[in-house]
Formats: structure tokens, sequence, C-alpha cells
């Protein structure tokens, strides 16, 4: 199982994600920073879902979200197991997860779907997909986490094995 190698938070305004990055490279938005960052605390009562992937959150298996959600979300929901930089085994979730998941809220919220308690969650989704329209994702994570240091070194070390 990988384990996080860095861990920093994303931050978007008053808004923070937990992140990490992986000892195979992968970059993570861990799971609860990723329900938090989204105003998710706790799962939704009451709600009528309808049949999803087994990975996709249920908060997202409202059936008013349904037409706002397509095949390329499903095919990046599956859940990344890893263990945290102090061994705990944590779930998170690829990088490009986190701008879908917003414009599926920012979309449904402009049509006028949304019910009053995903109203949070669709304000937090707009302010992140501003600030992610700006720039990438990856490049966030490996800022919160120091990692770019890291990236930035294996480079001109590859770079000037290149030119032996």
């Amino acid at each position: 199982m990988p384990q996080a190698t860095h861990e920093g938070v994303l931050q978007f305004g008053t808004i923070e994600i937990e992140v990490a990055v992986l000892d195979n490279g992968q970059r993570v938005i861990t799971q609860s920073g990723f329900m938090v960052g989204l105003g998710r605390l706790r799962p939704p009562k009451g709600r009528h879902y309808y049949r999803s992937g087994p990975n996709l959150p249920a908060f997202l298996t409202v059936q008013s979200l349904k037409p706002f959600i397509g095949e390329d979300l499903f095919a990046i929901a599956d859940q990344i197991e890893f263990r945290t930089k102090q061994g705990v085994k944590a779930f998170g979730y690829a990088p490009n997860f986190l701008p879908k998941v917003c414009d599926v809220f920012v979309r449904a919220q402009h049509a006028g779907v949304l019910k009053a308690t995903q109203h949070d969650i669709a304000n937090r989704a707009q302010i992140i997909a501003k600030q992610l329209a700006r720039s990438c994702t990856m490049r966030l994570i490996d800022e919160a986490t120091s990692y770019q240091e890291i990236r930035e070194t294996q480079t001109r070390r590859n770079t000037y094995r290149r030119e032996e």
C-alpha cells in the first residue's frame, strides 16, 4: 500500500483541503479533506439516491444531481487507499476528481435543482472551481506539500544525467 511522503493543505480562501503525495509519486486529495472542504461532515439523511458506482461519495448520488454526473466522473471516482505519514490507513481521490465534483454542483446550482442543504456545497464548489481554473490541481498539491522542491531537484538531476 502506498504511503504519503509529503502532506499539506490546499487553501481556497477559508476552505482547506488536505492533500498528500505518495511514495509512488501519485498525488491525492484525502477523502476527509475532500468532504470537509466541500462542507460535508456526515452523510445526508432521508434522501432519494440512485444506483451508482460503489465508490461515488453518497452526497453525489442524490437524484437531483444525476443529470450532471457523466461517465468521466465515474471513471475517476475510485478511492485510493494509502497510509498517512504516521502510518494510518486513509483514502483519497485523484486530483482531477475535485474540479469535476465542483463542476457538478456549479452546474446544478445554475440549473436551480439544488435543495437548500446543498447550496453551501455549491457555494464552496464555486470558490474552489474559480481558483482551480487558474492553476493545475497537481501543481497546487505539490506546492501545498512542499513536494515541488523534491520534483525540481529530481528534474535537475535527470537533466544533469542526460547531459553526461
